[in-house]
Formats: structure tokens, C-alpha cells, sequence
């Protein structure tokens, strides 16, 4: 069923009438997750408070199996059967900074658009569904969600993300995080260094041979990490020796080949070094796929509502990424703070709790609010949405 094209303007007004009177409480939610933030996994009252305000509007609410401080919230339209449109909230912040990726921003601007689509949903057909998404900055909540089933069945997803400039994010860097653990034989470093093999040669052997990869790498992909364990007493062969190392690339082939590089190198260093290597995986985090139909409905609402629009590819990477690849999604931004500031630092945190950031949060929801609401009312959009995400794939 399609909503009537003429009935568009009344539509987006009502969404519009619907934003502002619900701006105070979205806002209240999000300066209380702001002044509270827990970290990864930890988000019990910030999931809880999302969770209320969406029950109170009528939101059937459910957890994730397997996911603690998830939730599915649920709200069907009037108009009979649709496709099923997701708002995807987060929530977690950063051990010693707070919100410093302004995450309190992302789940107040999903809660906002939800309550603004609902008040037209009543004439629309169709699904809303928002998903409350733990432990982004750990890179492990979305993923464990899609494990999950939790976005079984819907058709396209939308997000926020605090930036400098307003935009729709066009890429971002999928990571691959990866633990080497090297074994070898302790032995006296003065009496008989002979009789042993360093399990730090392992390691040191293992960043030599990244060192050398890096000739070899693409424009925007990164190799970096850290040694974890180097040894335990200065004058003992380590018999133990571990490092951390991450790998970032826009394009799933490219990480896919990075990483079987980067796996190589640890396990010639432990040829080379005479050491048993265990690998373990510790982060997944796929690339965006860009979903230009998606791109092109947001930007036209964020130039309705009088924002400049630019495409952004980002160089970090987000667990979003893992969500693009498994359904048409889009990341929007309206510009939430100052031109050069960091990511995941203390002026960022303190940034994200200026009435700007609010204000930008409010932008962002309404521009999602009206994307989402044109999705449901006119199915060629989410069929074009779906054509490209298919597109996308076969060309990755």
C-alpha cells in the first residue's frame, strides 16, 4: 500500500509539528544520558530510559537474547502490510572522557524521529522499529544483535553521528582487530640464552614484518596496535609475549586481504623465532556500504530544513558498518560541534554538551523522521534502496 503522493507536504508537516513538541523530553533524555554515561555493555540506565520513553508512546518493547542492554523497540502502522524501517540508537560512552563521541546525541535523535513518525504511522503502512544498540565503541553490540536475529526482516536502517559538518557518510574504514600470542622456552639471558626462544622476538619479528607490508597498502587503510606483554624479568628468555594489532580498510576485499597479510607476518615471525603462536580475534567491524537512494532522500529533507550537504568518508570505523552490509542503511550528520575537534577526547565530551549538539541532535532526528516516513509511504524508495545495497554488494 502507498500513501498518495499529494498528501507528502501534509505528511512531512505533521512529522515536523510532531518533532517539536516532543523536543523537550528527547532532549531531557539525552542530557540524562549525557550526565550519566556508562560504558560498553554497562548502558543499564540509558537503555532503561529509551526503553520508557518509547513504551509510554506506545513502542512494544523487547530484549535481545544473548545481548544485556539491548532492545527492539516496535510500532506498527495503520495502513496494512509494508516495510519494516529501523532507527538506530546508541548509547555507551568512553572509559575516562564520557561522551566524547556523543553517543547520547545518537539515542536521543533515534528516540526524537520515532516519535515523530509515529505520530503520522497511524496512516501509513508498514513497521518502525527502533534498535537500541550497546557497546558501539567496543565494536561489539550490532554485530552480536545481527548474531542475534534482532534486524531479521527489516528493510532499511538509519542512524546519526556526531561530525563537524553536516553530511551523509559515504564510507568508513571496516577494523579487524587481532591478538598474537607467542610461546616459547625461558632460558637464563646470561647463562645459557642458547636453550630458549624469545616469545618477544615473536612480537618484535611480527611488527618488522607489518612495517614492511605498509609499502604495500592502499590510500586509507591502517595497520597500528600495541605490545601487551612483553616478558616478564629483563634477564629471562620470554617465554611469553603478546601484542594487539588492528587493520582498517574501506573495502571488504582489501581487509579481507590485509588481514591474511598481517596473519602472515606473525606467523613467519613465529617460524623465525622459534615460538608457538596462538591468533585470536577480538574485532569485527565491517566496512559501509553506501546506499546512494537512502543518501539522496536525506539530503533532500536536510536541505528542506535549510542545512548544506556534503558527502564524508570517514577513516574510523563503526560497528554500523556491520549493519550496512547486511541491509540498506545511512549514516546523516548535522553539524554537532566545532570545525577540528577530536574525536573521543575531553573537549569532545564537553562539546557534545552544548545546546549546538542539541540542537544539531533535533536536526538530525527530524531529517531521519521525515527520510523514514517517506520510506514507509512510498515503497519504490526502499525497492530502489534495496537495488543498490544489492549492487553494492556484487561490486565489493
Amino acid at each position: 500500500m502507498t500513501a498518495p503522493a499529494a498528501d507528502a507536504g501534509g505528511r512531512a508537516a505533521a512529522v515536523e509539528r510532531a518533532a517539536g513538541r516532543h523536543r523537550t523530553d528527547v532532549a531531557a533524555l539525552a542530557r540524562r544520558i549525557y550526565e550519566t554515561p556508562e560504558l560498553s555493555g554497562e548502558e543499564h540506565r540509558a537503555a532503561a530510559w529509551c526503553r520508557e520513553i518509547l513504551a509510554r508512546h506506545g513502542f512494544a518493547v523487547e530484549p535481545v537474547p544473548g545481548v544485556e542492554t539491548a532492545f527492539v523497540a516496535t510500532l506498527r502502522g495503520g495502513g496494512g502490510p509494508g516495510p519494516t524501517i529501523g532507527l538506530l540508537a546508541e548509547y555507551d560512552a568512553l572509559p575516562g572522557v564520557g561522551h566524547g563521541c556523543g553517543h547520547h546525541l545518537i539515542a536521543g535523535s533515534a528516540v526524537g524521529a520515532a516519535l515523530a513518525v509515529a505520530e503520522v504511522l497511524p496512516d501509513l503502512p508498514g513497521t518502525l522499529r527502533v534498535f537500541g544498540c550497546p557497546a558501539e565503541e567496543i565494536g561489539q553490540g550490532k554485530p552480536a544483535m545481527l548474531a542475534a536475529g534482532a534486524f531479521a526482516g527489516t528493510d532499511a536502517a538509519l542512524t546519526y553521528h556526531a561530525q563537524e559538518v553536516t553530511s551523509v557518510q559515504t564510507a568508513s574504514t571496516g577494523a579487524h582487530g587481532l591478538d598474537f600470542h607467542f610461546r616459547g622456552r625461558p632460558a637464563h639471558a646470561a647463562s645459557d640464552p642458547w636453550a630458549g626462544a624469545s616469545a618477544l622476538d615473536g612480537v618484535l619479528l611480527t611488527y618488522q614484518g607489518i612495517n614492511a607490508l605498509r609499502q604495500f597498502l592502499r590510500d586509507g587503510a591502517r595497520i597500528h596496535g600495541i605490545v601487551t606483554h612483553g616478558g616478564d624479568a629483563w634477564n629471562v628468555v620470554p617465554e611469553r609475549a603478546s601484542c594487539r594489532v588492528g587493520v582498517r580498510a574501506a573495502a571488504v576485499a582489501e581487509l579481507d586481504r590485509m588481514v591474511a597479510r598481517v596473519r602472515a607476518c606473525a606467523q613467519g615471525a613465529a617460524l623465525a623465532s622459534g615460538t608457538e603462536l596462538q591468533i585470536e580475534t577480538w574485532l569485527n567491524m565491517e566496512p559501509t556500504r553506501f546506499n546512494p537512494p537512502l543518501a539522496e532522500l536525506a539530503t533532500r529533507h536536510l536541505e528542506r530544513l535549510g542545512h548544506a550537504v556534503q558527502p564524508l568518508a570517514i577513516l574510523a570505523s563503526t560497528d554500523f558498518g556491520n549493519v550496512s552490509q547486511a541491509l540498506p542503511a545511512l549514516t546523516v550528520s548535522v553539524a554537532t560541534w566545532p570545525r577540528g575537534t577530536a574525536f573521543h577526547t575531553l573537549e569532545a565530551a564537553e562539546a557534545a554538551g552544548r545546546p549546538e549538539a542539541f540542537d544539531a541532535m533535533h536536526g538530525a532526528g527530524l531529517a531521519m523522521a521525515l527520510t523514514a516516513a517517506d520510506l514507509l509511504a512510498e515503497r519504490s524508495h526502499v525497492e530502489r534502496a534495496a537495488a543498490a545495497f544489492r549492487a553494492a554488494g556484487e561490486g565489493a
